[in-house]
């Protein structure tokens, strides 16, 4: 499933042929990976400067890498699931080589009702359709992706509270505490969100935790993987 697909050609022309055809670009894997980068650039600062780090450039650059790790993970989750049911469109998509050709089908005819409904029921959606097990709400792979788009969603929508008197950012502090190292340019009496949590613990946990969903996706629909070849290189989050 590679990121560039040419759909036709066409020859035309009399004294030399030309090649006339359609591209579909695919921006899931570029997100995933570029929020792998975002994880390994958090790092290198974190490792060559000393925790007393709170302003300046590279103050600033740690921030907006691992807000962009945070975005650019929660991104390529969407898009997978988007692309998908855009796929099921085309009849020759080579995403649904070798599955029984019914399934696009039906992925294809519910694509404008569900369009709007959110990432993670899409993926519920696809599943039920292909007759595969559904993803256990309650459980990882599905929790921590959902934490994932909740952070996401906090981040694009910022609302600032007092540190002493949190009410929503106390709820993602509630959702994410445990699952990832602290960021250590910050002291014991930080909000976690947003400062404690934005460290490179959590852009790696970003990372990791949208792949896994995406790759057991893909599995339990019995399809290859999205990543593959240098991209799995590529996403190295240190």
């Amino acid at each position: 499933m590679s990121s560039d697909r040419p759909l036709r050609g066409v020859a035309t022309g009399r004294s030399r042929a030309s090649a006339v055809g359609r591209l579909r670009t695919h921006f899931n894997v570029q997100h995933m990976l570029a929020a792998a980068f975002f994880a390994r650039q958090t790092l290198e600062i974190e490792s060559t400067h000393s925790e007393d780090l709170v302003s300046g450039v590279p103050y600033h650059a740690h921030r907006g890498y691992v807000t962009g790790a945070v975005l650019s993970a929660a991104a390529s989750l969407e898009a997978t699931i988007n692309e998908f049911f855009i796929d099921a469109e085309n009849e020759n998509s080579p995403t649904f080589a070798g599955v029984d050709s019914l399934i696009p089908r039906l992925l294809a005819e519910v694509w404008e009702e569900i369009e709007s409904t959110s990432t993670l029921r899409k993926y519920q959606t696809a599943l039920t359709l292909a007759r595969k097990s559904r993803f256990d709400r309650g459980a990882s792979p599905y929790q921590e992706v959902d934490s994932l788009i909740q952070l996401r969603n906090a981040l694009v929508h910022y609302k600032p509270e007092w540190d002493t008197a949190q009410r929503e950012h106390r709820k993602i502090e509630d959702r994410l505490q445990g699952r990832f190292a602290l960021n250590p340019f910050t002291g014991p009496n930080d909000a976690f969100f947003p400062k404690k949590c934005l460290g490179h613990g959590c852009a790696e946990w970003a990372v990791e935790s949208g792949v896994a969903f995406i790759e057991e996706f893909f599995s339990r629909l019995e399809l290859s993987s999205i990543f593959s070849g240098d991209q799995q290189e590529l996403l190295r989050t240190r």
